[in-house]
């Protein structure tokens, strides 16, 4: 034990959801533009569960990104990994642009998770139809 040891805080311990809420925070973050559309989203998602955040924002600050990607990787299940990919995937697209950086982390989720292109296709189908207002022009 380092003399500096005491002054970390402890550590602490992703749940199924303070792991959803930590991917969450990272697409939110990829583009470097937090919108008023991604903060509801993130609301939607913690509904009121403040520890989550703190647990996911704990774990983000001591490990970093990507490492925090394996660590969600291992505390979901696989049906918890697509809906996560489905929750990163509509956050991404809430201001209707998929920036470079979103796309880049999207994928590396789908491929930390192991999940095919064709379980997330129709997914991807779904979402990209809900985001386009264009229709509505």
């Amino acid at each position: 034990m380092g003399i500096f040891d005491k002054l970390t805080g402890k550590s602490a311990t992703l749940t199924p959801k303070s792991a959803l809420v930590l991917s969450a925070i990272t697409v939110i973050a990829a583009d470097g533009v937090i919108d008023e559309a991604e903060i509801n989203d993130l609301a939607k998602i913690v509904r009121g569960d403040k520890k989550s955040i703190d647990t996911a924002m704990q774990v983000l600050k001591a490990n970093g990104f990507p490492a925090v990607m394996d660590m969600i990787a291992g505390v979901l299940d696989e049906k918890q990994k697509i809906a996560t990919l489905a929750v990163l995937c509509d956050i991404a697209m809430a201001d209707g642009i998929l920036a470079g950086e979103e796309k880049k982390i999207l994928e590396m989720y789908m491929e930390k998770f192991k999940v095919s292109e064709a379980t997330l296709k129709p997914i991807i189908e779904a979402i990209a139809i809900k985001n386009d207002f264009s229709i509505f022009s």
